[in-house]
């Protein structure tokens, strides 16, 4: 990434405020700078704030758009936490809109989240308008603020917005366990299901740390024992083969059949027949 060199310079970064009319640091255009960093499980922007800590914009597979700002200066006593759009960086007393309330995270962190209120500030600061963000010192009856530059902004966010094309539908905490429904006698899996398996798949594909994949075929306790086995053992070889024409290594898939052992639910009325005849799908990762 090639950033916009200037030697001009920019009232940058830090306002910490007891009024609307604290000076702001001062620090040279060349200094600002936004890196993105990126996979199919996560799209991120950061910017090193120099003189006081950093904000991240950070998409994650399957989660809200997430802002992640730490500062040393932030204070211990928190009050209100906001985070703002401002449309004219460049004027005195300029008018801020409000977008989000944010929460503590640790002694020195504060986190912002929410999908289409993120991705409009986002797109307002590839226009030119910066952000801020804004937090109430109950302690000292003051309010602290961090400006968010969009100064050389816009290549990184471009690399961000292919990124997020390029999200998988799902991250490792939706894939690691799931469990599919089968109708009374039946191992065919539904057109719901199989879309279920298909974002399942592809996150099995790009996951290198996947080593195995554990599938647990189950009946209810209605029928014959040895019937239940081979039926339960139908199901969970179904699902084992839409993985592979999906495109997933039959060598990671561990198949076993359980038959009418182990329900999740005793008795043989119809709810815990539903829930007993399943097939189980649980991924194992190296390290996990």
């Amino acid at each position: 990434m090639k950033a916009i060199k200037s030697t001009a310079v920019l009232s940058l970064l830090v306002f910490l405020s007891n009024s609307a009319h604290a000076k702001p640091i001062q620090a040279p255009l060349d200094k600002v700078d936004w890196q993105f960093s990126g996979d199919r499980f996560s799209c991120k922007l950061t910017k090193d704030l120099k003189f006081d800590g950093s904000v991240a914009f950070i998409a994650n597979s399957a989660k809200p758009y997430l802002v992640s700002f730490t500062s040393s200066q932030r204070p211990y006593f928190v009050g209100e936490i906001t985070l703002s759009v401002n449309y004219s960086p460049w004027k005195q007393n300029k008018p801020l809109q409000k977008l989000l309330q944010g929460e503590e995270n640790g002694l020195e962190g504060l986190t912002f989240t929410g999908n289409e209120t993120l991705h409009y500030l986002l797109n307002e600061m590839e226009k030119g308008a910066w952000g801020q963000i804004s937090v109430t010192d109950n302690e000292r009856h003051e309010v602290k603020s961090w400006d968010i530059p969009s100064v050389n902004f816009a290549t990184s966010y471009q690399a961000f917005k292919s990124c997020l094309g390029q999200l998988l539908p799902m991250g490792y905490e939706q894939a690691k366990d799931n469990t599919f429904l089968f109708e009374s006698s039946e191992s065919q899996m539904s057109d719901a299901q199989r879309q279920m398996l298909s974002d399942i798949a592809r996150y099995i594909r790009y996951d290198r740390d996947v080593s195995a994949l554990l599938i647990d075929g189950h009946t209810d306790l209605t029928g014959a024992s040895l019937n239940n086995l081979w039926l339960s053992r139908k199901r969970a070889q179904a699902v084992a083969d839409e993985l592979v024409a999906m495109g997933v290594k039959r060598e990671l898939i561990q198949l076993r059949a359980h038959g009418q052992r182990y329900p999740i639910v005793e008795g043989t009325n119809g709810a815990a027949n539903q829930q007993n005849r399943r097939v189980q799908l649980r991924l194992v990762k190296e390290g996990a």
